[in-house]
């Protein structure tokens, strides 16, 4: 009851200071509610080292090599310790993170294409944000375009993105609002995306829009990334209706893996 009441109040406060943004996250909270009774899909999944295997048999690129680098090495060191003084000063926790294994393939499939303009939706505490702008700053050129509604609280404009380093922060652009709102207007302004990644809410409306909204905007032989594709079955519906050129899911970090033809 304390955390609900806690909540309203906070959305009380967002309502004087930005009723667009009240709006915005009244709606997300519906959106969440109204998928709860949606069926989880029962995926067929891959490893890791099996998914990255066939992707770069499909792009014609080989991903693993991109694995051993040592800037790869250096941004996982950072984040995991900047995480840890996270933690250890007694701020929340860091549920809204990516998981390694997703943010290590965003940084191999990025070094690979060397691509002009990477999107995604959902920053969080900036883990696959901070790999991106990594293997862009190692491919000196490209820009990543960041969608986010960070999570209700007083902290979220500090906590938002925490994790990126002020010193690969130069590619990056950051619009905030809801995905709904915000990702036709970013759209507007890129033309094509060579690598999209959704992260932002999970719910099988929210993803459907996004993926339908990108994939006319993704290149030949882009990449579509979608993390926690295990709580509906968006993607899976998504790729049976637009039969990309390859399709996978990560059986350790439920991400999924879309090239366009």
């Amino acid at each position: 009851m304390s955390s609900t009441i806690g909540k309203l109040g906070k959305l009380a406060r967002v309502l004087i200071k930005n009723p667009g943004e009240f709006r915005d996250r009244v709606l997300t909270i519906m959106e969440s509610h109204a998928d709860r009774v949606r069926k989880r899909p029962d995926l067929k999944t891959l490893s890791s080292e099996l998914l990255l295997q066939q992707l770069s048999e499909k792009t014609g690129l080989d991903l693993s090599q991109f694995l051993t680098e040592t800037a790869l090495k250096e941004i996982e060191a950072k984040v995991i310790e900047r995480q840890k003084e996270f933690l250890q000063s007694g701020e929340e926790d860091l549920f809204h993170n990516a998981s390694l294994g997703l943010a290590r393939c965003c940084y191999a499939t990025c070094r690979a294409m060397q691509p002009e303009v990477v999107l995604e939706t959902g920053v969080g505490y900036g883990v696959t944000s901070a790999f991106f702008l990594q293997a862009l700053a190692v491919n000196a050129r490209g820009r990543l375009w960041s969608i986010d509604l960070p999570p209700l609280g007083a902290d979220s404009e500090r906590q938002s993105g925490v994790l990126v380093p002020n010193e690969l922060r130069s590619r990056w652009n950051i619009c905030r609002g809801r995905a709904r709102d915000v990702l036709p207007r970013v759209l507007s302004e890129v033309k094509e995306v060579n690598v999209f990644l959704h992260d932002s809410l999970h719910t099988y409306r929210n993803m459907a829009f996004e993926f339908q909204t990108v994939w006319p905007r993704l290149r030949a032989g882009g990449v579509l990334l979608s993390d926690d594709v295990g709580m509906n079955g968006a993607f899976e519906d998504f790729c049976s209706m637009v039969s990309p050129a390859f399709s996978a899911t990560d059986g350790s970090a439920y991400f999924g893996v879309a090239v366009k033809g």
